[in-house]
């Protein structure tokens, strides 16, 4: 992927996404959505650094809501999966895939691979797996690079010690000045494109 060319389509993503944001910066109520915006950084970061490879990465985002960090993910890696156990909330994604890719063929922007994956169901739950294996013929531990906004990361990080090869990498985005601590996981990047905002870890070998 030339990251040069792709980079107005992944500003447009960001822009169509961040305008449905939830929580304290958009629309009222108990979800939270990340800040593309803030996030395509850490995303461009991580390319630059060679942990993101459109053949080889397999990226799971354990909480993916409508799906937006998957669909912005989509360029860099090979597989974007997604769980979330809301399905209200998880039947957003395709009407609001089918208004964006509206727009991207509109401004003649690049359309993604359609390696998008979502799933409704627990991301701590065994059998959510089993159907993903079922489903994609992956399983925890081929997951390359893990995902969420910080709800629930330290049961996330737990199950990806437990379960999740060594030298996975998990990225939690969301924090604020405060940066937690992993019993098995390395810190790699306390400040992944330096907005103070995400932070990437790494199983211990």
């Amino acid at each position: 992927m030339n990251l040069n060319a792709v980079l107005p389509t992944l500003e447009k993503i960001a822009a169509f996404y961040d305008a449905l944001k939830y929580g304290h910066e958009g629309v009222e109520g108990y979800r939270k959505s990340t800040d593309l915006a803030k996030f395509l950084p850490c995303a461009c970061r991580l390319w630059d650094s060679g942990v993101l490879d459109p053949e080889k990465t397999v990226f799971l985002d354990l909480g993916c809501a409508d799906g937006r960090v998957n669909l912005l993910m989509s360029y860099f890696v090979r597989l974007s999966v997604g769980v979330e156990i809301d399905p209200e909330i998880l039947g957003e994604y395709g009407p609001r895939r089918r208004d964006l890719l509206e727009e991207l063929h509109r401004e003649k922007l690049v359309k993604s691979a359609g390696n998008v994956h979502l799933f409704s169901g627990d991301s701590l739950h065994p059998g959510t797996y089993e159907r993903i294996h079922r489903s994609l013929g992956i399983r925890f531990r081929d997951v390359d690079l893990f995902y969420t906004y910080i709800t629930l990361h330290d049961l996330f990080a737990q199950k990806i010690v437990s379960e999740a090869k060594p030298g996975a990498r998990y990225l939690v985005y969301g924090f604020h000045k405060v940066l937690p601590r992993y019993e098995g996981l390395d810190v790699v990047d306390p400040d992944v494109g330096g907005g103070g905002i995400a932070a990437l870890y790494q199983v211990r070998r």
